[in-house]
């Protein structure tokens, strides 16, 4: 189950998904707009704390229980689940903790609505929360593309308190994995010292990437000046396309028919421009026929069969478009 979404006793999944998305696996809330930090929590699910609540083992004699020293479990106070065994230097982050924490970097307030997703993953073990950044841009005048800042937290101990700024929204295991490794900058605290005492260090750390938008717009714009023939797509088909002694000139030969007779990906009043290249490699990329939905994530992140073939094919035609350029 790649996603690894927590499935609760009644079947729904934790998670919530905004602006009437619903995510490629079909599980979680969906609702229309977007929602608050305190809506997100109940929406997600994840409206619970985690306490930390002595270990023990048995005794020697097997006559009781003692307990173990410096060892802690996380223990979730809606079901007392334990979340994962921690030491005694480890510092719990709430989950409503993580909610203010975003709109204090972004200068949002608890009420203003502007989560898109939420979710609890492996058992509530680990969560995670995008909340949308500024108002995005368009190209062409109906080509959307919007920023995200993401955070997630473990619950267990094994992985620290992340937040990323990424054009990714999240909605699962797999998309959380997706944006952390493409995030152009990241920043990361340990459950050692308080949250809300580095707002500032996280916004800090994180301002270059709140830029990224604005980089993209312009390499977007770029691509739009730059006109591409039949025999340039193919170039660039041919050099982004893996070498394979079968896939290659199949991929290839798909990818043109593409450029050549898909509406969608062409921008309004026009055709054959770097743009326009752009989004028929992520047509082909992304639309190409999977077996399954999980399979066709796994391609697109780089896990299992296929390892990144999608994903890996955005930056390459980027690049070999904006050579054109040159």
């Amino acid at each position: 189950m790649a996603h690894e979404l927590e499935i609760r006793e009644d079947g729904t999944a934790s998670m919530f998904s905004g602006e009437g998305h619903t995510p490629w696996h079909g599980l979680g809330t969906v609702i229309e707009g977007l929602a608050t930090a305190e809506e997100a929590l109940k929406l997600a699910g994840l409206d619970w704390n985690v306490l930390l609540q002595p270990s023990f083992m048995p005794t020697q004699e097997g006559d009781g229980f003692v307990k173990v020293p410096g060892q802690f479990h996380v223990v979730r106070d809606s079901d007392w689940k334990s979340l994962g065994a921690v030491g005694k230097d480890y510092k719990p982050f709430q989950n409503a903790e993580a909610f203010s924490f975003m709109n204090q970097i972004t200068d949002t307030g608890s009420g203003d609505a502007v989560f898109s997703t939420a979710g609890a993953l492996f058992g509530g073990s680990r969560v995670f929360m995008t909340l949308r950044i500024g108002d995005g841009f368009t190209v062409a005048g109906d080509d959307a593309h919007q920023l995200f800042l993401m955070v997630t937290n473990a619950h267990d101990g094994k992985q620290s308190f992340t937040a990323a700024v990424t054009p990714i929204r999240v909605v699962c295991n797999n998309t959380v994995t997706m944006a952390l490794n493409g995030a152009k900058q990241k920043w990361s605290l340990r459950h050692r010292v308080s949250l809300q005492d580095k707002v500032q260090n996280a916004r800090e750390a994180l301002e270059m990437s709140f830029k990224y938008e604005e980089e993209f717009e312009k390499q977007v714009e770029e691509m739009t000046k730059i006109q591409i023939t039949k025999d340039k797509f193919f170039k660039i088909a041919d050099t982004i396309i893996p070498e394979s002694k079968v896939q290659h000139d199949i991929s290839v030969d798909a990818l043109m028919k593409i450029w050549e007779n898909e509406p969608t990906v062409y921008t309004e009043g026009g055709k054959g421009n770097g743009w326009d290249a752009f989004n028929a490699v992520t047509y082909f990329a992304d639309h190409k026929d999977y077996r399954t939905p999980e399979s066709a994530f796994n391609s697109i992140i780089g896990t299992g069969t296929g390892q990144g073939f999608a994903e890996a094919l955005r930056p390459r035609a980027q690049k070999a478009i904006l050579a054109l350029a040159k």
